[in-house]
């Protein structure tokens, strides 16, 4: 289960951010999670509560939103939602295609007390 691993890097920069404030508690952590991640919402979920346990982010409520996957073409400069692990144009079929979004793990916010 990669998402533990996954977990691990999020909490490790919760951890480096709460360090420069004063926290009594984390009420909640909102990430943006890209299609190409593969990682699944429940596992991150198990992983999020297995991090925080004894920790100020233990009871925190984890909001995952999925970012879709987005190309941009290079011979056409058309950009499009990649909904296939085809990465074709879909206006020129050109294959050198760049992933614009859908790979990130960001934490958007942090909600805290």
């Amino acid at each position: 289960m990669h998402e533990m691993s996954l977990m691990g890097g999020v909490f490790e920069v919760i951890e480096r951010t709460l360090s420069q404030h004063e926290v009594k508690k984390v009420l909640q952590v909102k990430l943006k999670v890209g299609e190409l991640t593969n990682a699944e919402p429940e596992a991150l979920l198990m992983a999020f509560e297995a991090y925080s346990q004894d920790t100020v982010c233990e009871g925190a409520e984890l909001i995952v939103e999925r970012v879709p996957v987005l190309g941009y073409c290079s011979n056409c400069h058309y950009e499009f939602n990649i909904k296939t692990m085809i990465f074709l144009c879909p206006k020129c079929g050109n294959p050198k295609i760049e992933v614009i979004q859908g790979e990130e793990l960001l934490i958007e916010s942090l909600e805290v007390e």
